[in-house]
């Protein structure tokens, strides 16, 4: 006959696979502290890596010595993708990029989210003083983007300002994410999810400069743990709608780093190249950095550099 649990060791035994799970789940990440890297190939030094946050906070752009002398000295530059203006990319422009984050046709975020979801959207737009019907027709995804505060400081951010130097020093310029393939890894995301992730960051705005100065101060102590844990915070986290965390990070961060670390690899063939790219790019299994040890992407070396 079968030994059967008794109450006592069935509870001890939920605690162990409790105890289990937890240490599970507090294991850190891969690549989940550094923002300054150096890649290399067989032993020979090809380029860096700069982790940014798309923020003109002057705690952000203040850029360290040791990185601008690496950034002085390197004979290329990478940005994720040249500023929407024909000044540097004719074929994709404010508007057209501007067009292709609206709805098609005569549709209306009302129609696809509701009627209060696009209200507070449309609130929330114009106080940025964005035009009438980008308001009212921006598809679901843009809106989560679009959904910002009011700077409170002034000039680029780093990665643009890093550009306009590299212009200045007549560096080889590269980019890493076209507007298309940045477009694309949205207009792939369910609908649903779209929907349900701009739900949660309409609850979540009221916080967001709170969340944002978070962000900012761990970005000072280069944790990229916390800036992912604090980036999507926002996100509704009842079981039922974990599918909805899943498609964010996968469509916001992870499909987009396959592409940055495949062009990463045009600019370390030509070496001594320095990229920026948004930190939470180089977080984990799936970022860049994870991606560059692989022998498809070319099995490079990557080596943290400390900044202070």
């Amino acid at each position: 006959m079968s030994e059967r649990l008794t109450p006592a060791a069935l509870i001890a035994l939920l605690l162990v696979l409790l105890v289990g799970s937890i240490y599970i789940s507090q294991r850190p990440a891969p690549f989940s502290e550094g923002v300054f890297w150096e890649v290399s190939k067989d032993g020979e030094v090809v380029g860096h890596i700069l982790g940014t946050l798309h923020s003109n906070d002057e705690r952000v752009t203040r850029i360290p010595k040791p990185v601008m002398d690496v950034f002085t000295q390197s004979s290329a530059y990478a940005i994720e993708a040249f500023p929407g203006s024909e000044l540097w990319n004719p074929y994709h422009g404010l508007q057209n990029i501007r067009g292709r984050m609206m709805l098609p046709g005569k549709q209306t975020l009302a129609e696809v989210a509701g009627e209060e979801v696009a209200q507070k959207v449309y609130t929330i737009l114009k106080s940025n003083y964005v035009d009438d019907e980008f308001a009212r027709r921006v598809k679901p995804w843009a809106a989560i983007h679009s959904l910002a505060i009011k700077s409170e400081h002034q000039g680029p951010i780093v990665d643009q300002k890093l550009l306009d130097l590299a212009v200045l020093q007549d560096k080889e310029l590269y980019q890493i994410e076209s507007p298309e393939e940045l477009l694309a890894a949205f207009y792939a995301m369910p609908v649903d999810s779209q929907v349900s992730l701009l739900k949660d960051k309409l609850r979540a705005f009221p916080e967001m400069r709170n969340t944002m100065e978070e962000i900012v101060l761990a970005y000072g102590q280069e944790d990229l743990q916390a800036m992912m844990d604090l980036s999507t915070d926002f996100i509704d986290k009842d079981p039922s709608k974990r599918k909805h965390y899943e498609m964010y990070v996968k469509h916001a961060i992870d499909i987009r780093s396959v592409v940055m670390t495949h062009y990463m690899g045009a600019a370390f063939r030509e070496g001594n190249a320095f990229i920026a790219v948004g930190a939470l790019h180089l977080y984990g299994k799936n970022g860049v950095l994870a991606l560059l040890g692989q022998e498809f992407y070319g099995q490079y070396e990557v080596k943290r550099i400390l900044v202070k």
